[in-house]
């Protein structure tokens, strides 16, 4: 079986935590984006996770097993984003992982009972709050309106304009999900409540990138990272190539009206900071195809 789904990267959010990891989530906004991560997911009793031609263990792979009940799960994955780099890998893992495990118990492998099953891993292994709901349905800009599992939480889908591209960069890779909800979480919860009123009270692609400039203003960006940003976009927003610039925990996304400049790359690149790729809106979400 091929399964592609797409990358997701939040704007803003607010983590909801309940006892219970089906009805645990978050609240929120983001792009779903392509080049998409696409698997192929092999029957047998072969036990192996790929990732880009290695081999890759984590702990979301032993969740998913328990949760099924299977012995193996085999994948051979091929990403354009890593774990740790803030664009949703480890959700979309979490959903080839899960169509994988479902197989090789024998069961069907429907696009909701994969995604609470990865939604499930991800909110005990606290990798991802959201990202599974978001991959699953696609269609650009997706709105969180109810926290949970597919099926049990609620996403919308609003326009985005399809000439957007978004350059993902990474400024630090120590700060994994876990250690931002420990570190920003009564922050994340304080602002993100506000600003997720304010967006779902007009809800537009314009907003969104607006609040999300505000978010990550008032809970990642110091005065002193958002001087030296602004020195190197300035002319560029200035022109109108880029509408804004965010920072999800430690990846800098800058939203461009086009396809981004050779200078501006060139530009971010002088400052040290490590590029993760130019990405566009997908506005499909995930898809699962037995080959023939």
């Amino acid at each position: 079986m091929n399964v592609k789904v797409p990358l997701h990267i939040s704007g803003f959010w607010v983590p909801h935590m309940t006892g219970d990891p089906l009805t645990a989530g978050s609240l929120g906004a983001g792009i779903t984006l392509r080049p998409c991560v696409t698997a192929q997911v092999m029957k047998g009793r072969e036990d192996r996770v790929i990732v880009n031609s290695r081999t890759m263990t984590h702990g979301l792979i032993e969740t998913i097993k328990r949760i099924t009940s299977s012995d193996t799960v085999n994948i051979e994955v091929s990403t354009p984003a890593l774990l740790g780099e803030g664009l949703g890998f480890s959700a979309a893992l979490s959903i080839v992982a899960a169509s994988s495990a479902l197989i090789n118990t024998g069961r069907s492998a429907t696009l909701t009972r994969v995604g609470v099953i990865a939604h499930e891993a991800e909110v005990m292994m606290l990798t991802g709050l959201g990202d599974v709901a978001a991959e699953l349905r696609g269609g650009g800009l997706v709105i969180r309106t109810k926290p949970g599992a597919p099926g049990v939480g609620e996403v919308d889908v609003s326009p985005v304009r399809d000439s957007v591209s978004v350059v993902a960069c990474l400024i630090r890779s120590d700060l994994a999900t876990p250690d931002m909800l420990r570190v920003y979480g009564p922050k994340i919860k304080e602002v993100g409540r506000e600003i997720f009123r304010r967006f779902i009270a007009e809800p537009s692609f314009d907003k969104f990138l607006e609040l999300s400039h505000e978010f990550s203003r008032s809970v990642f960006i110091t005065d002193d990272v958002d001087s030296t940003l602004r020195s190197v976009l300035s002319r560029y927003l200035k022109s109108g190539e880029v509408l804004t610039y965010f920072i999800k925990k430690g990846t800098l996304v800058v939203v461009t009206s086009g396809k981004p400049s050779t200078a501006l790359l060139e530009d971010v690149g002088r400052t040290g900071i490590k590029l993760i790729g130019v990405f566009e809106p997908s506005f499909e979400g995930t898809t699962m195809v037995f080959s023939s």
